[in-house]
């Protein structure tokens, strides 16, 4: 008898250990499973390239009309129910200007509130709220871009409103992120965008076409934003 018991004991530790075994390979299998999906996704998202991500991107940006001219803007953040537009300061003339915000699906007026010259960024309070507009810098955050890195800018120039160019980071300073996507006059204000849809800066300034300068997102934090 206890023979039997011994051996019925050996054979559940056998069992337990068996089961224990195909545990672990269940859970290497959903492991296994988990990165397949997500490399699947990451080439579908290659294969489809900017496209879906401009589309996101594109239903936050404005063509910004003042008196004097024309730039872009963004939706940045929405606070007590209102939603602030981040521009480069060069496109607006002072705070307390009355600025028009256009988009295909229609215009909204707005306010500068902000404006910091030095750092050529300036804020706009929207009187209302476009729809599908998502803010895309609601949490204050530093999104830091390596050289090499892809960047989109999306802008209007010459009024050519949801204008999409690409290129690189060609070069990163405290101050300034540079890169060799097109811009062109109404390109101001825009958002630099990186593969994840990310707000890394906001074009202020270019040479031509392959050399374009946009100012740090980060840069907002005190002057204009509390951070």
């Amino acid at each position: 008898m206890r023979e039997q018991r011994l051996q019925v004991d050996i054979l559940r530790g056998d069992v337990r250990e068996l089961e224990g075994r195909l545990e672990e390979f269940r859970l290497s299998d959903e492991k296994l499973d988990g990165r397949l999906k997500a490399s699947e996704g990451k080439l579908r998202e290659k294969d489809q390239g900017i496209a879906p991500l401009a589309a996101r991107v594109l239903r936050s940006v404005f063509t910004v009309k003042t008196d004097d001219g024309l730039g872009a803007g963004f939706a940045g953040w929405v606070q007590d129910g209102q939603l602030y537009v981040v521009t480069a300061a060069h496109v607006v003339s002072e705070v307390g200007e009355q600025v028009l915000l256009e988009r295909n699906t229609g215009s909204w007026r707005a306010e500068v509130v902000g404006r910091d010259r030095g750092r050529d960024l300036a804020v706009l309070r929207v009187d209302g709220m476009p729809s599908g507009a998502k803010a895309l810098w609601q949490r204050a955050k530093a999104n830091k871009p390596r050289v090499g890195d892809a960047l989109l800018l999306i802008g209007s120039p010459y009024g050519l409103g949801g204008t999409v160019t690409s290129g690189v980071v060609s070069r990163v300073r405290p101050k300034e992120i540079q890169t060799d996507a097109a811009a062109n006059p109404g390109n101001s204000g825009g958002p630099a965008v990186d593969r994840k849809g990310r707000i890394v800066g906001v074009l202020v300034a270019g040479g031509g076409e392959n050399l374009n300068f946009a100012v740090p997102i980060m840069r907002l934090c005190g002057s204009l934003r509390r951070c």
